[in-house]
């Protein structure tokens, strides 16, 4: 087989995914577009038996974040409070940057890794703060994390 040959096949097959890829698209966007809709129905149907029914003051489900590859189930919870004993309180980059350099990751040569990083650990730290196991303490970047008083 010439490379010419091995080009259009491999060219013919990108444009056949491509399709595939557009007609998936088209079928979601139906799909939501349905669920839209029976979600217009059921808050009509709830305003009916609950006159004062307000569909934005309903609590939103969130999908839970994918498994890390670099976390085993429990890690992020442990180093957290061991951080949170030894420090007593800290930031969610802390933890972050030491987990990375524990892992011999460099977070300076890899934002999207650092991102995902942060992110996990402040994910988990507002879970702990919601079950009462820690505090939040200020707000925005200036944030920090205690234990809770028992």
């Amino acid at each position: 087989m010439s490379e010419h040959e091995a080009a259009t096949i491999t060219a013919n097959a990108l444009v056949k995914k491509r399709a595939e890829i557009l007609f998936e698209i088209g079928e979601l966007e139906k799909r939501i577009e349905r669920l839209q809709t029976e979600l217009v129905h059921l808050d009509a149907v709830l305003r009916m038996f609950r006159p004062d029914f307000k569909a934005e003051e309903l609590p939103v489900r969130h999908r839970r974040p994918t498994k890390s590859p670099y976390f085993r189930h429990g890690e992020l919870t442990q180093r957290i409070f061991d951080t949170l004993r030894t420090k007593g309180m800290i930031a969610s980059l802390d933890v972050a940057l030491a987990a990375m350099l524990d892992k011999g990751l460099d977070p300076e040569s890899d934002p999207v890794t650092r991102t995902d990083f942060v992110r996990r650990v402040t994910l988990q730290l507002n879970a702990l703060a919601g079950k009462g196991q820690i505090e939040k303490v200020g707000r925005g970047r200036a944030m920090r994390w205690k234990l809770a008083k028992q």
